[in-house]
Parts: C-alpha cells; structure tokens; sequence
C-alpha cells in the first residue's frame, strides 16, 4: 500500500520518536549495536552572564555511526522566550549535511518544521506551518557547509570546516534555518557567509567536568569551547546578549565520562 503521508509528515514522526524514545543500555543486552560506533548524551544550561539567572535548557544525543558519519538529535528549552526546538542533523563523515529536520514552537505558538535532504550540489527543503503554509525551496550549496538549526549542541559543526594550518579569520558557508517569532516566514534557510576564527587551545571547566578544548569565535560574537573529533560544545558565550551556555552532564554510551579521559 503507498503511504499517504508526505515527505515532510514522515520527517516530523521520526522526528519526534527519535526525540523521545530512550535507546537501551549496552549492557542491558548481549546483540551488538551495529548502527552505533560510539554515542554521547548530554545536558547544557542557558544562564545570564551576569548573575547566571537560568533561561532554559538543552538535551542532545550525538551517535557515532560505523561509516563516520554523524547524527544529532537536539531538544533545546528556551522557557525565558517560550520557545521550544526540537532538531535532528546528520552529517556524512567530513561533516558534510546530508538530512536534517526541525520543529520550532516559539512564543508559546507552533511555527512549523522543515525537512532538508541533501543531493550532491542541492539543498531541497520543505517547510509547513499553520500560519506560513506549506513552501518548498532548493538552494545550491557547497561543498562545504554547515546547518544552523540553533540549537547549541550543533554549533561545533560549524568550525568542522575550519582551515586549522592556516588560521585566522575564514568565512565558511551556513545555511541558517528561520527560527524567528514571525510566524508567516516558514521554516526553510539561508546561505549565509560564517565567519570563523580559532582563538587557541583551553582547558575549560564547567559542571560537567574539566575538558581540553578548542575555543572558536563564530561571527565575531559567539565564542565556542569546542571538545573532541565528535565537535562537542563544552561552554558557548554570547556577550551582546548577556547569555552562556555550560554543559552541566555528559555521558558515553550510558556511561558517566571521567575526568581523566575528558582531559585527554
């Protein structure tokens, strides 16, 4: 029977059970995780710079999968805005954007969700929402990009692409998904130039735990403590706006991660 459901009604179902569905340990069960080379979990805090008054929250899940490539699946509670996202990315392995989604509450109403597929030099996306309707656009892309999505779990995807023997400042490509209040612009993207520069190497403490990272400013506003090949945030800063982001848990395939392996 061929289903009745659009490509953009099916995204959104798998959306959501990727989101809320709690994979088993590995230790709960002897049959080997094949789609699943190595899988973080984690927690972040969004707090004022200032007085560190809490705005929201943020759960990921990053899977590490046997052909290199990545998946992301992102919950981001902003309760100060009354926004609520919830996004997955996959990336091939030279973080190259192959499929994405994201459903965006913001104010407290429903915007929409976007689908985003990936083919060779085309970006094709559809967008729905009850008040912007259903739109489709395709945009050619590059080779190398990234998908800004917003939540902050992704952002060190964005320095993938990074030219680390050459520093410097470098713009790189973002296409930059619409997650505004304006509720008539549908859920689709930009390309947009990114700039990206590597301020150096940092030992960063947070709730979580002590990490050697990386530390990249993004668009000359956002400094990012980067961890690992995964491109883990650590700490994200935005000073103009007076807000932080901390990771406050972290976990490996279900284990808590120790201090002497995250100073590695």
């Amino acid at each position: 029977m061929k289903s009745t459901h659009s490509p953009l009604v099916i995204a959104a179902m798998l959306g959501l059970a990727l989101l809320t569905s709690r994979p088993a340990l590995a230790a709960e069960s002897s049959v080997p995780r094949a789609a699943i080379a190595m899988q973080w979990s984690g927690e972040y805090r969004s707090e004022t710079i200032s007085d560190g008054t809490v705005q929201g929250s943020e759960r990921f899940m990053l899977t590490r999968h046997p052909d290199g490539s990545r998946s992301l699946q992102m919950r981001a509670d902003l309760r100060s805005r009354g926004s609520l996202f919830d996004v997955y990315l996959h990336v091939d392995a030279g973080f190259r954007p192959v499929t994405a989604f994201a459903n965006y509450w913001t104010g407290g109403v429903l915007k929409g969700a976007g689908y985003f597929q990936i083919e060779g030099d085309a970006l094709r996306a559809m967008s729905r929402g009850p008040a912007s309707g259903s739109q489709t656009r395709a945009t050619a892309v590059p080779a190398r990009f990234s998908i800004g999505a917003h939540p902050v779990s992704g952002d060190g995807w964005h320095t993938a692409h990074y030219d680390m023997a050459a520093r410097g400042v470098q713009t790189l490509n973002l296409y930059s998904v619409d997650a505004g209040a304006d509720l008539t612009k549908p859920v689709l993207g930009t390309l947009l130039p990114l700039s990206v520069e590597y301020l150096g190497d940092e030992r960063v403490t947070v709730p979580a735990g002590t990490f050697d990272a990386q530390r990249f400013r993004l668009a000359g506003l956002n400094d990012l403590w980067v961890y690992g090949p995964d491109r883990l945030v650590v700490k994200s800063e935005l000073p103009r706006r007076g807000i932080r982001y901390v990771l406050v848990a972290l976990a490996r395939e279900g284990e808590t991660i120790k201090e002497s392996e995250q100073q590695r």
